[in-house]
Parts: structure tokens; sequence; C-alpha cells
């Protein structure tokens, strides 16, 4: 289960500011698995839902209202403008500094939340991105791999001596190695895109969901991850929770991930339909039991995954049910066509049709949105989150049917994500990491992320390195260990002295013939950060602790490196 999952409290009606009305405290039993639209009106009654005819009286309130909390957020922000930054995004740099100084929070809000389809890049990070193979379709990418391994495999148990049984364990060993690249490309992409990507706030969005949604990297599933972060996440990351639950449930990286590839009438799984109501949506504690749990399994039996993208081949009564989209496939000769009940609604067998129904029953459970939005909520404004404001974002939940950026929305112009933002909390080693570098060189390119990847390794928080299904905690708490924090000065300590080995070329294997590779960039001093935006936008709200200790450093390095070790650079 997820190291911090919501409480069970009822989910309580409220008005479209977020207070507590008198109605039923759940949806009625008759309208559950009932469209959005459909239960307008128990929401219009419930208070969730602000009627379309509102009178000018409300309408100015309610104008009123939003120009107060756009003029608390600003306030706040102009007060804590790093921890602000560190919030909507991947943490400051100096174009971000004086983005917020010339628009103001509300401003650069809305903008992070309805973002640029097509961010422009620095020239150089957007080369390197599109010559990245593992941007291949997982369809054009995976199925000659697997081709290549199962030859191998088959000749390596027919060889005739020892000699040719190591030669085929030699070119596995090989095969697995350029598996892992792809993984390590995965990676880099989404580095690179967290550090000189203007949608902030989208990529932060993209890890929240990628951990929420968490798949394991390891076996044939770690060279399709950009593809599960850039194709399956990414485009929902702001939109609709149904449509982003319906990616990743019919992901050939989730269906592996979590064995519903394996999950056939004559041999059942649940793992997968275990978590999609545990971890993905409803949460722990919601109204469901294990014989849910059971017959969901049997509802999803057929949906997984033919890496080698193979004709399937049923026979001619089922061929009308069969489904193929790259790599997931729905076989219904592997399907259980049973009537089953889930939670409450009888699922008649039809197959995908089904699958289709168990999404909108499971992304539009209240259960679901009070969830989610706990967990939007620790990860955007601190481990415990204000009840009120976690029954503001279900209001706008319920109101908007899902949609993450109203959602958001709502959190952001809270008074208690403006109070939040003079109560830091500590980094994660994701945060800190990627803040810390955006920090210390302000748009330089990094042509080598190998040394951030062992950073992210060392600190305990690799990426996609999550084996369980509950993905890296979000309380801050579970970061705040001694060993933690000895390797977090450590990382500071490398970042400090200008981390030369992010500058160098990334590490190849030379080929004959091959052009030299150029030179190694010329030696460039520590950054300078004291004189740097983003410890200055900090230097007013520094404890005397901090300000004692900087000027005692006796070096630049040694400065840099108390600097991006303090309390108050390692919290947001």
């Amino acid at each position: 289960m997820r190291s911090s999952h919501a409480p069970v409290i009822a989910i309580q009606p409220c008005d479209p500011s977020g207070r507590r009305v008198t109605a039923p405290d759940r949806v009625p039993w008759f309208a559950r698995g009932l469209r959005p639209m459909a239960l307008l009106p128990l929401m219009l009654l419930g208070g969730c839902v602000a009627p379309t005819h509102l009178g000018t009286t409300a309408v100015t309130r309610q104008t009123a209202a939003s120009g107060a909390a756009g003029a608390t957020l600003d306030a706040a922000a102009r007060a804590n403008p790093l921890a602000f930054l560190d919030r909507i995004g991947w943490g400051a740099d100096s174009a971000q500094l004086s983005q917020l100084q010339r628009e103001g929070a509300d401003r650069m809000l809305e903008a992070q939340l309805r973002p640029d389809p097509h961010p422009v890049l620095p020239p150089q990070v957007a080369q390197t991105l599109a010559t990245l193979p593992v941007n291949a379709p997982p369809v054009a990418l995976m199925p000659p791999l697997i081709i290549e391994e199962r030859a191998i495999e088959m000749a390596k148990r027919h060889a005739g001596n020892d000699t040719d049984a190591q030669s085929m364990q030699t070119q596995l060993k090989a095969l697995f190695r350029r598996m892992n690249t792809l993984t390590q490309q995965a990676m880099t992409e989404q580095l690179l895109l967290a550090i000189y990507s203007p949608d902030q706030l989208k990529q932060r969005l993209i890890w929240f969901w990628t951990n929420h949604f968490n798949v394991f990297r390891s076996g044939n599933v770690g060279p399709m991850m950009a593809d599960y972060t850039q194709r399956v996440i990414a485009p929902h990351a702001l939109g609709h929770f149904r449509a982003l639950l319906q990616a990743t449930m019919f992901s050939p990286q989730m269906l592996l991930y979590l064995n519903n590839a394996q999950n056939a009438h004559d041999h059942i799984n649940e793992n997968y339909a275990r978590e999609v109501m545990e971890l993905h949506t409803v949460g722990l504690g919601a109204d469901y039991t294990q014989t849910d749990v059971t017959n969901l399994a049997h509802v999803l039996t057929g949906l997984g995954v033919d890496l080698a993208d193979r004709p399937i081949r049923v026979r001619p009564a089922l061929r009308n049910q069969l489904w193929q989209h790259g790599l997931v496939i729905f076989n219904p000769a592997r399907h259980d066509p049973e009537p089953e009940r889930v939670m409450g609604h009888m699922l008649q067998g039809r197959g995908l049709d089904d699958i289709e129904h168990v999404i909108t029953l499971l992304a539009d459970d209240p259960a679901t949105a009070q969830h989610v939005s706990f967990e939007l909520a620790q990860y955007f404004a601190g481990s415990h989150p204000d009840p009120a404001m976690v029954r503001a974002m279900v209001c706008s939940w319920q109101r908007t049917d899902g949609d993450i950026a109203a959602v958001l929305r709502t959190l952001f112009t809270s008074p208690q994500f403006a109070a939040s933002l003079s109560q830091p909390q500590l980094k994660d080693p994701m945060r800190y990491v990627v803040s810390a570098v955006r920090a210390s060189f302000n748009g330089r390119i990094i042509n080598n992320v190998q040394p951030l990847i062992g950073m992210l390794y060392r600190l305990g928080e690799p990426l996609y390195g999550r084996e369980t299904p509950d993905g890296y905690p979000l309380d801050s708490g579970a970061w705040d260990g001694p060993g933690q924090l000895v390797t977090r000065f450590e990382v500071a300590g490398q970042l400090a002295a200008g981390a030369p080995a992010l500058f160098r070329p990334a590490p190849s294997a030379p080929s004959a013939g091959a052009t030299p590779r150029p030179l190694p960039p010329p030696h460039q001093p520590p950054p300078e950060l004291s004189g740097s935006p983003v410890y200055l936008a900090a230097e007013p709200t520094l404890s005397r602790a901090t300000l004692e200790s900087l000027a005692q450093a006796d070096n630049r390095v040694r400065w840099n490196a108390l600097w991006l070790a303090s309390p108050e650079f390692m919290t947001h």
C-alpha cells in the first residue's frame, strides 16, 4: 500500500468555496455509477456544483472571491518566491524569478495550468531528445528485441557444447545492455525536461502521475519507460482523470508490471485489479471488498500484451471481439464472459465494454476524488494537508468531471496553500537534485545526466526504481533519515564544485574509423551562487544560523556547498 494514503473520512458535500453544507455525505446508492452529467442534480442539491443560472449578485460574489484568492496567492508568493516556484515547478531559476516578478503568481499559475502543447526547449536539449532511439513507439521498438531474445534463448537451449552456450550467453548480455541503455535514455529525457522545459508544473505532474501509477523498470518494461511517461502519462497530466486512468489501464507497461498480461479465464491473476482499486482510484478503506477485487480481475481477463506483435488467432465466433492497439490486445479467447458484480454494479460479460464501464465506475466514484485529491494536496502543499482544502478540491473534481487542472487551480488558490508557503517541508530527492541543478547552473546545458541518475540512486529515489506498486512516499518524513542527509551533503559538494562531469560528452563506445569526439569543454570555475538571483531571493528569509554559517565559508566551493545543504534550500 502507498506509504501515505488518504485518511478514511466521510466525503463531505460542499459549496463552491469548500465549506461543508447540510446534505447526505455520499452520493445515494441509486445514483452510483451514473456519469457526472446524470449526477448534476444530486450534486447541486449537495452543494458541490454552482447552478448555471446564478444571479448577478452571486456571480459578483464569485468573481470577487476569485480576485481575492489571486491577491492572496500573489502576496504569499512575493513573500516566499522560492517556495512558490518550488511548488509549481522543479525549483527556481533566474528566468522564472523574473517572470514571477513581472506577472505575479496568479497569472504565472494560470499559464502553467494551460501550457503550450509544444514548449520551446533550448536547441541543444531539443536536438538531444529528438535523436534518442527510446522515443520510437513500442510497437516499433520492442518486437525486434523480443524476437532476437527468443532466438538467442532457443539457440542456447540447442547449443551443441559449452562454447556455443557461452557464446549465446554473451549475446544475451549484450542484448540486455542495449535494453538497459534504452531505460537510461528514458531517464535522460525525463531529467532534461524537468530541468529545462518551461512547462514546469506539467513536468512535476508527469513525475507525480508516473509515481501514482507506478511501474518498475525491470525486464521488458524499462525500454518502454519513455513511452510511458511521454505518451501514456504526459498527454493527460492536466486533463481528465478518467482519460488518464484509461491510458494507464491500456498501457503495455502497466499490464506487464502488474501481471494482467497473465490474467486469463483459466488462470486468474488479481494483482492489477487489487492495485487499481487500492492505489490508483478509490483507495484503501473505500467501500469495496475482496469479492469486488476478485470479480474485477475476472472482468479484466483477456486484456494483455503481445510484445512480438504477432497475429492473434481466435475461432471465428470470437473474431469480432478481438481488439489490438499497438502491443496491447484484448483476446476474447482468454476472457471470462460471465457476468460479475463490482462495487454494487452488475457487469454483463461484454468484454471491452465492461472494461470501459469499470474505468468510468472507478474514476467517477467519490472515493477516488477524495483519495487522489488528498495525494495531490500532499505533493504540492505538504505532508498533512488541511481537510478543508481537500474538500474544496473534491468539489472541484465533482463539478468538472475530474478535470485535473481545475482541481489544482482550487488547491493553488486556496488560503491554505498560500499559508503553506511559509511552512517548509523537506524536499524528496528528485525535487532536491533538480532544484539544485536549476539554481546552480541557471540554464547552462548539461551534456551528460549520468551523474544526476547516480545521485538519485544514492539518495534512494531512482527514476522508475520503486519495485512495489505504491510508488515513492509523498510524506516528507520519509526522507529525513541521517543517512539521507549525509548523502545530500555529498551531492551538495559535487554541485558546489561545478560538477564538471555533467558538462562532458556523455560516455559512448568508440567505433572503428569514427571521427574523434570533440574535446571536453574548457574548465569552468565553480558557480558563484552567492550572487545568483536564486540566493538573493532567498536571503531575506534565511535564519541567523544559516547566514552565520555562510559568512564563515573560506572559499567559493565551501560557500556553495553550505548554501545547497542549508535547511532553507533542502526544504520547499
